[in-house]
């Protein structure tokens, strides 16, 4: 894959999606297809580290404050 279809891939990836353990995979094999030198892949590399601090959605199952 070229830095475009890499690029491109991120964003179909993350745009508008729930960030899921499954994506961050997906995203990590997709930096491992770039050189470590490749200024594309220092920036998804960085953007990758903020998403994975996102804090996770709880489930709403089975919870309820107001009980």
């Amino acid at each position: 894959m070229d830095e475009r279809e890499v690029n491109f891939a991120w964003r179909t990836l993350f745009r508008g999606k729930e960030i899921t353990p499954e994506a961050l995979a997906q995203a990590e094999a997709l930096l491992d297809g770039l050189s470590g030198e490749s200024p594309l892949h220092l920036r998804l590399a960085n953007e990758l580290e903020e998403l994975k601090r996102i804090p996770k959605p709880r489930s709403k199952k089975g919870t309820n404050p107001k009980q």
